[in-house]
C-alpha cells in the first residue's frame, strides 16, 4: 500500500490542471476531472490488491519489480505532461506504461487468476489513456 501511496502523493505533485490543460483539444471520449479522479482511485485500489495478493502469495512476488516501474512511469508522466507539456514525450510515457501493463497482466495470467481479473481495470485504463493521449499529442 505504501508503495502506490508514495506514486500516487509524488504523481499528483506535479498535476497542475491550468489554463494550458483547458486549451488542448482533447477528444469527446475524455472523462470530466471527476470521472478522472474516480478512474485513477479505482485503479490504485486495483494495484493495492495486487501487491498484496502478490506479498501474500510469494511465489510470484517478482511482479512487483514492473508494478514499481509503472508507478515510476506514471510520476514522469505527470510531470512531462503537466509541468513541462511535452505532448510526445508524454505520449512515449504512456506506451511504455501500457506495454508494462501488459507484461503485468501476462505474468498474471500465468501466476494468480484472481490478480489477473482484476488487473484488467489497469490494462484497460491505460489503453483508454493512451487513445486520448495519441489524439492529442498527433
Amino acid at each position: 500500500m505504501g508503495i502506490v501511496l508514495v506514486y500516487a502523493s509524488l504523481s499528483s505533485y506535479f498535476i497542475r490542471v491550468d489554463e494550458w490543460y483547458f486549451n488542448l483539444e482533447l477528444p469527446v471520449m475524455t472523462l470530466p476531472p471527476l470521472g478522472m479522479t474516480a478512474a485513477w482511485s479505482i485503479v490504485y485500489i486495483v494495484n493495492i490488491i495486487v501487491i498484496a495478493r502478490a506479498i501474500f502469495y510469494k511465489y510470484y512476488i517478482y511482479v512487483l519489480i514492473p508494478i514499481c516501474f509503472l508507478g515510476i512511469a506514471n510520476i514522469l508522466w505527470c510531470a512531462c505532461f503537466f509541468t513541462l507539456h511535452a505532448l510526445i514525450g508524454s505520449f512515449c510515457l504512456l506506451l511504455l506504461q501500457s506495454v508494462i501493463c501488459v507484461a503485468v497482466f501476462i505474468i498474471l495470467i500465468k501466476e494468480d487468476c484472481i490478480s489477473m481479473i482484476f488487473w484488467q481495470v489497469n490494462l484497460v485504463w491505460y489503453l483508454y489513456l493512451l487513445c486520448i493521449m495519441a489524439s492529442v499529442a498527433f
